[in-house]
C-alpha cells in the first residue's frame, strides 16, 4: 500500500458514484461497484480554521474505495482510495485527491 495525496479528475455515474479518473495523464475505469463511506479530517489540524458553530459535519470527508484499471491495460486490477470533498455554500468547487494505491 501506497499513501498518496494528488488530486484526480473523477468522472461519476448518475448516483454520484465514481465510474472513472484521470491520473497521471492515464485514464482508469472503475471495474467493481465502488464502496462509499465517511472518514473524519484530521481536525486537529484544520480546528483553527474551522467556524465555531457550523456544525459535526464540516470534520467528516466522503470516502471512496474501488477496483480500477488502466484503459489501455484492463486486466490490470489496482485498488484505490479516493477522498472527495463536496462543493460547500461559499463556493468552492469539489476535491477529489488520491490518498491511496494498493499495488
Amino acid at each position: 500500500m501506497r499513501s498518496m495525496d494528488e488530486n484526480v479528475s473523477v468522472s461519476i455515474n448518475r448516483t454520484g458514484e465514481p465510474v472513472g479518473f484521470l491520473w497521471r495523464n492515464s485514464t482508469y475505469r472503475v471495474q467493481t461497484k465502488p464502496i462509499r463511506w465517511f472518514a473524519r479530517r484530521d481536525w486537529w489540524l484544520e480546528a483553527a480554521t474551522v467556524r465555531r458553530g457550523v456544525g459535526a459535519g464540516v470534520l467528516e470527508v466522503e470516502m471512496w474505495r474501488m477496483v480500477a484499471s488502466k484503459a489501455e491495460a484492463p486486466e490490470q486490477k489496482t485498488q484505490f482510495e479516493i477522498l472527495h470533498t463536496a462543493p460547500s455554500a461559499d463556493g468552492s468547487k469539489a476535491i477529489w485527491r488520491l490518498v491511496k494505491v494498493y499495488d
